[in-house]
């Protein structure tokens, strides 16, 4: 840790996905922020582009994804606290 504080090593820096939803208790790679976030992107425009679902899914299936990964990020905070 003293190597950081004395700049002799570079802090290994967080995906932006990561850093936007604040993640305290999730590591994730940046292979798994371009799957959760584009992906569900892709996936959104896929199912309205098949007409089975509205275009209005586009916004929220992101939106909806990201809340999961961020309720799962304070669950796993709350176990890791208790043991």
């Amino acid at each position: 840790m003293s190597e950081y504080r004395h700049g002799r090593v570079a802090r290994p820096r967080r995906p932006w996905y990561a850093r936007t939803l604040r993640l305290k208790h999730l590591h994730l790679s940046n292979l798994w922020c371009v799957v959760l976030f584009e992906g569900s992107i892709a996936l959104a425009m896929l199912m309205a582009l098949t007409e089975l679902v509205t275009w209005w899914v586009v916004l929220v299936l992101p939106l909806g994804v990201a809340a999961m990964v961020k309720l799962n990020d304070v669950i796993a905070g709350a176990f890791d606290q208790r043991s």
